[in-house]
């Protein structure tokens, strides 16, 4: 955070030769929990207006349609006229999206839009690095997935995720492992048994997100085969307006793809003549699957860095629409 403040504070003087003072917001108290525990407020003078600062936090994966709401939510409590959405990268597509919702922002070094102002600066974008250190295990990954699309909140156990999930008790053991290590939800132990608690899922998502990864190993072509679960841009058409690709996608567990290697599956080396496309998962897609479709987490995960558009805005009115 250190580092982004300096940074704005940098870009500003490089760029408009004005220097600016911030002091923390003095109603964040006021604001809801989920906007403090998103965003850093601070307070600045530019060009002798008073502005608000609404800095994300490096942690918190927020889509242009959620920065829009907590931006109007947050207009609605602060008594100036100008707030200032921060990030230190966006990218190209998300940054359009601002725009086009005229919400003012700033990306340090990179890019800057304050209509209020009459300022337009469209610099160089920085390639945003999708690759990360860290990365949980399938089978945590798996165990998130589960607690996110549980109808309820209640404590997990390793007994209780290997029982629902297919995995072994130590599989399971290790995740929960993983989970704490990072410190996603809270742990308490109970006699022997140790319980995995989270506030809401909300958070869990949040927390999460950083560490989850496209569940998809291989894509394949395949011709003449029925599969159950859709998946992909066929599964993304059935959560939005998107319109189905030519070929239905579909996805199969890893186990079952060796299974499926041992019939006479015909699996084509591209598209031409294939009667579908296959994704074969590092964790089983029909555990999660709904009316034949796979669940909208893993989906989002699936497609997130695709860079095309379309999918990027139906992705994110897919998860608008998620009920937490």
């Amino acid at each position: 955070m250190n580092r982004l403040h300096e940074s704005l504070k940098a870009y500003l003087n490089e760029t408009l030769n004005v220097i600016i003072e911030t002091h923390p917001y003095e109603n964040q108290n006021s604001l809801p929990f989920f906007l403090s525990d998103a965003y850093i407020f601070l307070e600045i003078s530019l060009f002798n207006q008073p502005c608000l600062l609404m800095i994300a936090k490096e942690n918190k994966d927020i889509t242009p349609g959620m920065i829009r709401k907590h931006w109007e939510q947050v207009e609605k409590i602060w008594d100036g006229s100008i707030i200032i959405y921060v990030q230190s990268i966006l990218s190209s597509f998300n940054r359009k999206r601002l725009i086009e919702q005229h919400i003012p922002f700033i990306i340090p070094g990179n890019q800057m839009y304050l209509p209020h102002f009459g300022i337009d600066l469209r610099e160089h974008f920085r390639k945003i690095h999708t690759k990360k250190q860290k990365s949980f295990s399938p089978g945590t990954q798996t165990a998130v997935i589960y607690a996110l699309l549980r109808e309820t909140d209640e404590k997990l156990n390793p007994s209780e995720l290997a029982d629902k999930l297919g995995y072994t008790l130590m599989t399971m053991t290790r995740a929960l492992d993983e989970l704490q290590a990072e410190r996603i939800g809270e742990f308490l132990r109970e006699g022997r048994e140790r319980y995995w608690v989270f506030s809401n899922k909300r958070s869990l998502w949040d927390q999460a997100k950083p560490f989850l990864r496209s569940p998809i190993k291989k894509r394949v072509w395949i011709n003449n085969h029925q599969f159950k679960t859709l998946a992909g841009l066929s599964a993304l058409s059935h959560f939005s307006l998107l319109a189905p690709p030519f070929l239905p996608v579909f996805a199969v567990g890893y186990n079952q793809w060796v299974e499926l290697k041992q019939s006479d599956l015909e699996v084509l080396p591209i598209s031409e003549g294939a009667s579908s496309e296959l994704e074969i998962w590092n964790y089983n897609p029909e555990l999660f699957a709904k009316d034949g479709v796979i669940d909208p987490f893993s989906l989002f995960l699936c497609l997130e860095e695709s860079g095309d558009e379309r999918i990027e805005s139906a992705l994110e009115d897919m998860m608008e629409k998620i009920k937490w």
